[in-house]
């Protein structure tokens, strides 16, 4: 005679099997839902390149001639000495038209003067929180309004790196380059392949090398990600948008930076134009009175962003 087995002892098998069941499931769909670890920290740092958090890359165009072909066209056409640089951060590829034109650096030079401050933050030379008293010889009366303020202003590090990037302040850069320790700057051009000539000890840039300091940003390359970041986001709130930035889309985010030497009539705008998934750099340099500068920019911004936008 069989015995026959009462249900209830095979319970707490059955309800044990279906807890680790649940919960394999449970932590199966969530690693599923959570984004991988490089997506995340591109989402935390949007304005810097996703190539430094994953190995895949969006939207591989390579088929570049006929933008090389237009941009030329336009350059060749013009009295006006203009320089051009072009490049496609996803793979790199890069247009020149008379890219190592050389100009005097201007505005452009505030940006390797805060990358060097924050280079001596990391280190812990320096803090954001540091007070600076503007003293009489950082003032100047050319961007900004800084200077209307007077020698004796206490501002802190963290402000004079604002208003230098933001609103291209003059006196603020003064103010910056005072806190900085002899061969701080130099280090950045070292860093970053810029020649410094000489004879007279200004950097030789053109558009061409000058995109080596917005390349630097965006993979995070002589600074760590969140001050790479800090200064390309400042640059993105910079009022200055009449020249590449009026060349894109309103919604479409744009870092940058101008420069403007009057006495030699030299105007430039560099920058990074945040296509999604296509991002690229842009510098371009125009030896002309402003007007005529501002417009070849713009023109050139748009030509180069309707390429990029449509492109299969």
């Amino acid at each position: 005679m069989h015995r026959i087995t009462s249900p209830r002892i095979y319970l707490p098998i059955i309800l044990g099997i279906s807890i680790i069941i649940n919960l394999a499931l449970f932590f199966l769909i969530t690693k599923i839902n959570q984004p991988p670890k490089g997506i995340e920290l591109a989402n935390k740092y949007p304005l810097l390149s996703k190539r430094i958090f994953m190995e895949s890359q969006n939207d591989f165009l390579i088929h570049f001639v006929p933008l090389r072909n237009a941009m030329n066209d336009y350059v060749a056409k013009q009295k006006d000495e203009i320089g051009v640089y072009f490049e496609y951060l996803p793979t790199g590829t890069s247009i020149g038209i008379n890219d190592r034109l050389e100009v005097r650096f201007a505005s452009l030079i505030k940006i390797p003067v805060v990358m060097a401050a924050y280079k001596q933050i990391e280190q812990g030379n320096l803090s954001l929180h540091n007070s600076i008293v503007i003293q009489e010889e950082n003032i100047h009366k050319g961007f900004g309004s800084l200077w209307k303020k007077g020698a004796g202003t206490t501002i802190t590090l963290e402000e004079a790196i604002r208003l230098s990037l933001v609103e291209s302040d003059n006196t603020a850069l003064r103010a910056i380059t005072s806190q900085l320790p002899l061969g701080a700057i130099e280090d950045v051009f070292n860093n970053l392949d810029i020649t410094v000539d000489s004879g007279n000890g200004y950097p030789i840039i053109s558009p061409k090398n000058y995109s080596s300091i917005l390349r630097s940003l965006y993979l995070s390359s002589y600074l760590d990600r969140k001050d790479s970041y800090a200064i390309l986001e400042y640059l993105t709130k910079t009022p200055f948008a009449d020249m590449i930035d009026a060349g894109v889309p309103d919604d479409i985010t744009v870092a940058h930076k101008i420069g403007v030497f009057d006495p030699l009539g030299i105007f430039s705008d560099c920058g990074i134009v945040y296509v999604p998934n296509r991002p690229y750099i842009i510098c371009v340099m125009v030896k002309s009175d402003q007007a005529t500068a501002t417009k070849h920019m713009q023109l050139l911004s748009k030509m180069i962003y309707g390429f990029v936008s449509r492109a299969n």
